[in-house]
């Protein structure tokens, strides 16, 4: 006896109407019109650094430049404290990412795979320490980099970024390294591994994806960061970028060069550019490598 064999299943497709047609077009205008405002500071800053300064000074704002001009640029490279303190945040961003991803990393490993007392507590304290404003901490941080000896020096900054680095990678990681089955440790202890092995062999390449986002971030958060860098290092003579920007810009006897702040802003700001850039991709798997238990 045969049966018959089952009829081909339909797939029904859903035409979108004039109406859906229109709400998308409108969301779409929405859309563009938001990216359009959101996007024309940056290219005012852009379009500035070329202006010359006819333009700069015109009564009526040009959105174009009459001529272009790299003399602002220039100008910013001829500041014999613009180099250093781009090498200074340069260091103490490296190093602080560095050592808040090693510290944080464990950490997060730590609380993920490990169960003791005041577990519970320790990960919501590295929420709520999150929430304190760097200005509230600003005070007692510098008591005791302070004590220790480390203000004034590109070590301090990096140790005092430490605050607000590795509670974020703890919290961030700690959801990466949960995802990963547990069975793949002991399958591995099993297979002959040590748990340092096995650390090595499963949870870090598993976390890698997570681990470059978290880096990303940390490097925007250093880089960007001015408050703790500034107080730090005001008994040591340095300065970071933002520093140097900050007091750029505000200093009476170079007068309202604009050209030049734009200039020195775009090439601050082009490091964290590029990096995110270069990382998107990396960046949003990790934003999802974590969302699924697996």
């Amino acid at each position: 006896m045969t049966t018959a064999a089952p009829a081909p299943k339909v797939r029904a497709t859903v035409r979108p109407t004039g109406e859906n047609r229109t709400m998308t077009w409108i969301w779409n205008v929405i859309g563009l019109g938001f990216a359009a405002v959101m996007a024309f500071p940056i290219y005012w800053m852009i379009i500035t650094t070329f202006k010359t300064n006819k333009d700069l000074i015109s009564k009526d704002p040009t959105f174009w430049p009459s001529s272009f001009s790299f003399q602002s640029f220039q100008t910013i490279f001829d500041d014999k404290d613009f180099l250093p303190s781009l090498q200074n945040t340069l260091l103490i961003t490296l190093g602080s990412v560095v050592l808040g991803l090693v510290v944080g990393f464990l950490g997060a490993v730590a609380v993920a795979r490990f169960s003791f007392r005041g577990r519970s507590f320790f990960i919501v304290t590295m929420l709520v320490v999150q929430m304190v404003p760097l200005l509230a901490i600003i005070v007692p941080l510098f008591v005791v980099m302070n004590g220790a000896g480390m203000t004034g020096t590109l070590f301090g900054v990096m140790l005092a970024y430490l605050v607000f680095t590795v509670p974020y990678v703890i919290w961030t990681l700690r959801s990466f390294i949960v995802n990963i089955p547990s069975e793949l440790d002991e399958a591995a202890m099993v297979d002959g591994c040590t748990q340092w092995g096995a650390f090595f062999r499963v949870i870090l390449p598993l976390t890698l994806p997570g681990l470059i986002t978290t880096g990303v971030y940390c490097w925007i958060q250093a880089w960007n960061e001015f408050i703790v860098a500034n107080t730090l290092l005001s008994t040591g003579g340095q300065r970071t970028a933002m520093g140097w920007l900050t007091f750029y810009a505000t200093t009476p006897t170079r007068g309202a060069d604009y050209g030049a702040q734009m200039a020195g802003a775009l090439m601050v700001s082009l490091p964290v550019i590029l990096m995110f850039v270069l990382f998107q991709k990396k960046v949003s798997a990790g934003l999802t490598a974590g969302a699924v238990k697996g």
